[in-house]
């Protein structure tokens, strides 16, 4: 990573903007161009990491999702409030996604939760953690024994048939509406795997090096290594990500 870059600083500033997104009571909700909502607090708390960020790595770039950006040899993916839908509901499933990406190879990974005030991260090659507890996948081979997760698509017309099949025979299906902390969950163990489509890199980014850190992998849904542009994401033990992956639909 570019030096110097004070990681604890980093936490520091996210955990401050999770705060700020704890204590915000009113906020304006607006429809995004395509599908989606958007809060001004996303839009904020983006706007409070592009300074931060840009000067914590001269020369970096930031691609936000509500505001965009562009991209350099080191480029920030930023989600400023991952599960916005959630936050709107008042329902506390919601996360500040952040990765550090060289050319498009993940460096750093900050996934920070400010209901439950848990910050997982990682950095290549140096193994993936939730505050100084190190990270493992679970390492549950069967359907039979698994915890599922996804996420659906604005059309999820051929998902179905197969979450109803996966919810049968496995211990259960969870839906959260929120893809970074799902990742995560994978990461640590508590999910067994997790799957959606039609996500954005900045849905992934952060989530992706998390799972590989810990020794899992994130494919498509073909079965191939899985990047910022594959909008397809499996992610699992690489034993359970065999069994899953020929009964998802490949869009």
């Amino acid at each position: 990573m570019p030096a110097p870059l004070h990681v604890t600083d980093l936490f520091g500033f996210v955990s401050q903007q999770g705060h700020l997104l704890l204590e915000t009571r009113s906020f304006e909700v607006r429809e995004k161009a395509g599908a989606g909502l958007v809060t001004d607090v996303d839009v904020q708390i983006e706007r409070n990491f592009r300074g931060y960020l840009t000067d914590l790595v001269p020369g970096s770039q930031l691609m936000g999702e509500e505001e965009g950006g562009s991209e350099s040899e080191w480029t920030w993916w930023l989600d400023p409030l991952d599960g916005t839908t959630n936050f709107i509901h008042g329902w506390p499933r919601s996360a500040i996604s952040l990765a550090l990406y060289r050319e498009g190879v993940a460096h750093l990974a900050v996934v920070h939760d400010p209901y439950l005030k848990e910050t997982f991260w990682a950095q290549r090659g140096e193994g993936a953690w939730c505050g100084s507890r190190r990270l493992q996948v679970s390492a549950c081979e069967r359907v039979a024994q698994a915890l599922l997760a996804t996420g659906f698509a604005p059309e999820p017309t051929s998902q179905w048939q197969s979450c109803q099949a996966l919810q049968a025979q496995s211990h259960g299906l969870r839906v959260s509406g929120c893809a970074s902390l799902d990742l995560a969950y994978v990461a640590c163990g508590r999910l067994d795997a997790f799957w959606e489509v039609d996500l954005k890199p900045w849905d992934v980014a952060a989530g992706m090096l998390l799972v590989r850190e810990a020794e899992g992998v994130v494919w498509d849904l073909r079965g191939r290594q899985a990047d910022l542009r594959s909008a397809n994401y499996l992610a699992a033990n690489p034993r359970l990500a065999e069994v899953l992956a020929p009964q998802l639909p490949v869009c």
